[in-house]
């Protein structure tokens, strides 16, 4: 064969080698934009999630503060660091701006895949993004107004439930008893005469006075004088006017043997990682429409286990919220309730496997 008819057959195959690897760098060169992109979403929204992060970190402590004050305990969260304060603060910014971006990161997900896909298959995943969406909302605000306060109120309840220690009257018998006389009493007096009969001091009064009477008040005081001192109802506060302000005393502990005083870092990292859990429980729907649609399972074949599925989603609901039946149950019930929704999406969006055709009826 001559030389320049090899030359002319090697060319077209050159010529497609040069197109699949022209199309293979734009490929890269289009993940790279879509990376920038996405990682220019959270950036943004971090930086909004740090404006507000006071108001966030406040909108995420109030249930807390709601249910210590109903328990009769200082609404409030406590810092036993001195960065504390500032690594929360950034901690649920930077957390909030990556949630709040997700949809985006997504949507350029989306756009970078969407080329390889089929006509129909961009459809399902059009349905799919704004469903899982939904679904994290959905989640977001049960966590919050359901399943956190439910299983604050119980934590709380059961940890002020102990018994307060009986500490009234001196040490008598026993061990105790015993051990601590050796130090004799702490009331005793010093400086007591040891001859001659007590005299009784006339410049003491011992007769009790009135009793001090505090007015109770619904709202404060809109001109408070200097000193002036009410209690704040029903918070059940005592606020004292003092130098031109207000000062508020609440009790540091309540009347039990344990008295909460919760840390900001470890209850944040709690809500997060509850809410966390709760989001991607309610991705349960959007799983089982993907299982559908794929034809991975059948949703007969599921039907037949549902016994089983409703185990482990009282098994979930334990592994994602704290040690206590009452959380459990709030979790797990409405996991059962997104099983049998999924369930039906899945119904839905099963295709059945088209049946083969006989040659001979061709």
């Amino acid at each position: 064969m001559p030389l320049d008819q090899i030359d002319q057959e090697r060319k077209p195959k050159d010529s497609r080698l040069d197109e699949m690897r022209m199309s293979f760098g734009d490929h890269i060169e289009d993940l790279r934009r879509r990376l920038v992109l996405a990682l220019l979403g959270p950036l943004l929204t971090s930086i909004l999630g740090l404006v507000y992060g006071r108001e966030i970190v406040g909108w995420l402590v109030r249930p807390l503060a709601q249910v210590l004050q109903y328990f009769g305990l200082p609404p409030q969260t406590y810092n036993l660091a001195v960065t504390t304060g500032f690594s929360v603060y950034m901690k649920v910014g930077l957390i909030v701006g990556l949630v709040t971006a997700s949809p985006w990161i997504c949507y350029q997900l989306w756009k970078f895949i969407e080329s390889g896909l089929y006509a129909h298959e961009r459809k399902a995943a059009a349905l799919v993004a704004p469903f899982s969406a939904l679904m994290s909302v959905l989640g977001v605000l049960f966590m919050y107004h359901i399943l956190l306060p439910m299983t604050l109120a119980f934590l709380i309840f059961f940890t002020t439930g102990f018994p307060a220690p009986d500490t009234q009257g001196p040490v008598q018998g026993g061990i105790v008893g015993w051990v601590l006389s050796a130090y004799g009493s702490p009331y005793a007096p010093t400086d007591a005469p040891t001859n001659g009969p007590a005299t009784e001091d006339p410049t003491t009064d011992l007769t009790p006075g009135p009793a001090t009477l505090f007015q109770t008040l619904a709202t404060d005081p809109p001109n408070p004088i200097e000193g002036q001192a009410w209690i704040k109802q029903p918070e059940g506060q005592l606020r004292i006017h003092i130098s031109g302000r207000t000062i508020t005393y609440v009790p540091l502990v309540g009347q039990s043997l344990l008295a909460p005083m919760i840390e900001i870092g470890q209850y944040i990292s709690f809500v997060t990682m509850l809410m966390l859990g709760v989001v991607i429980s309610f991705q349960l729907p959007v799983i089982m429409m993907i299982m559908g649609w794929s034809r991975l399972i059948a949703p007969d074949t599921i039907s037949k286990y549902r016994r089983y599925c409703i185990f482990v989603c009282f098994v979930l609901g334990a592994l994602l919220t704290p040690a206590d039946p009452i959380s459990m149950f709030a979790l797990a019930m409405p996991l059962w309730t997104l099983f049998e929704f999924g369930l039906i999406v899945m119904r839905i969006s099963y295709r059945k496997p088209d049946k083969p055709t006989d040659s001979a009826d061709a």
